[in-house]
This record gives structure tokens, C-alpha cells and sequence, in this order.
């Protein structure tokens, strides 16, 4: 699901597996928009004719905070344009994210996420800003970007670690949840975990494989 504001053009991607929860989700995200930015009120969303957003529920929830729904025409695309627009452009940048590491198809989903937040570093056609400044009307620090699925050594807990041990491990670098936290793969099985930036090492010049090696590189 692709989340759009009409005015700045910045853009929200949501995945999920089954689209029962797209409802569920929505109306998060504009619980989360109304407590971020307070003094800027959402007057209008405007929906596909997809059963998801069919609610009634729904209806009366945005009915009592002042948002007027709409919805498109069923089966016309034009209407949509900017979603259609901002998804192939999400793609354009996917695919080249993905063949530059050693990891399968099955990663799409955190380049899909990765490609969608650095969109909203880059300028646009549309503003002479980037999308973050115009929404936290600074510059943007673009410091803690790095290369899709490059090494990254993480902070070993200390349960898991000794004096003698190693002090940060191997992982794969996915994506960032903000500016000090960061999302990474554990290279054995393929899990999804979160770790401080100021914790991390990066190697970007090096990119492990989903699997991991028989002797995984440790940094100590």
C-alpha cells in the first residue's frame, strides 16, 4: 500500500502479507500523521474502490476528525497517476538495489522499503527541496545512509560475548528505521533484527551472502 501526500509529493510504503490489515494500517498512519504534525490537517483522503477501505467504521472514524473521503473511478488508471508514477519509479530503483548484492529475489521486499525511504532524499521536479526538508523544514543529514545489503558489523549483546570474545558480528545491512537505528539481515537465517548506528561498523565495499560462509568474517 502507497501512502501519498498530494501537496509535497512524499510518499509512505506499507507491505503486508494479506490485505486485511490494509485498513487496520491506514488508519495508523493517519493517527501517527495527526500526532506529528499537529498544526497541518488532513482534509481529504482519496481511496481506490478496493473492499479493504469499504468500512463503515472507517467512514465514521474520518467523518468525526474532519476527513472527507473519495474515491476513484473503478478501472481507471489516469486517476491514479501519481501512485502509478511514484510505484514505477520505486521500481526503477528496486531492481538495480537487488543485482548489486549476492542475495536472492527474495530480499525485494527490504529493497522495496530501502528504495521508498531514500526517495524521499532526493529532490524532485516538483520542489526545488527534497521531500525530507520540506516536511521538517531543514536539511536533511544524510549520514547514516549506506550501500543496500553491504556488510555491517553489529555490537554483540553481552550475554551472548566475553573479553576474550568478539566484539561485533557479521550481518547485512537492509535499510534504516531512522537516523540512529538501523535494519539488518542475520546472514544464517535470513531474519529481520534492528541495531544502533553508533554501534555498527560498515564495510561497503563488501556484501555477504543470504546463507552465510562456513566461517563467517568476525571483527573483533
Amino acid at each position: 500500500m502507497i501512502l501519498i501526500d498530494a501537496s509535497t509529493r512524499w510518499s509512505h510504503v506499507c507491505l503486508f502479507l494479506t490485505r486485511n490489515v490494509a485498513f487496520v494500517i491506514l488508519l495508523a498512519q493517519i493517527i501517527k500523521l495527526k500526532t506529528q504534525f499537529p498544526d497541518n490537517l488532513m482534509k481529504t483522503i482519496r481511496l481506490d474502490n478496493a473492499g479493504d477501505f469499504q468500512s463503515q467504521a472507517f467512514r465514521h472514524y474520518c467523518m468525526s476528525i474532519g476527513i472527507t473521503i473519495e474515491h476513484y473511478v473503478p478501472h481507471v488508471s489516469t486517476q491514479n497517476s501519481m501512485a502509478e508514477s511514484l510505484i514505477k519509479h520505486i521500481q526503477l530503483i528496486t531492481r538495480p538495489l537487488i543485482m548489486g548484492t549476492k542475495l536472492p529475489t527474495s530480499v525485494y521486499e527490504h529493497a522495496v522499503l530501502h528504495a521508498s525511504s531514500i526517495i524521499r532524499y532526493k529532490f524532485t521536479v516538483y520542489h526545488e527541496h527534497s521531500l525530507v526538508q520540506l516536511i521538517l523544514g531543514q536539511q536533511p543529514n544524510i549520514s547514516h545512509l549506506r550501500i543496500f545489503c553491504c556488510a555491517v558489523y553489529v555490537l554483540i549483546s553481552p550475554p551472548n560475548k566475553t573479553k576474550m570474545s568478539p566484539q561485533q558480528k557479521l550481518k547485512i545491512y537492509v535499510g534504516f528505521n531512522s537516523l540512529s537505528i538501523i535494519k539488518y539481515l542475520e546472514p544464517l537465517t535470513g531474519d529481520l533484527f534492528t541495531a544502533h548506528f553508533a554501534d555498527c561498523h560498515f564495510d561497503e565495499a563488501v556484501f555477504p551472502p543470504l546463507g552465510g560462509d562456513k566461517k563467517p568474517i568476525q571483527k573483533e
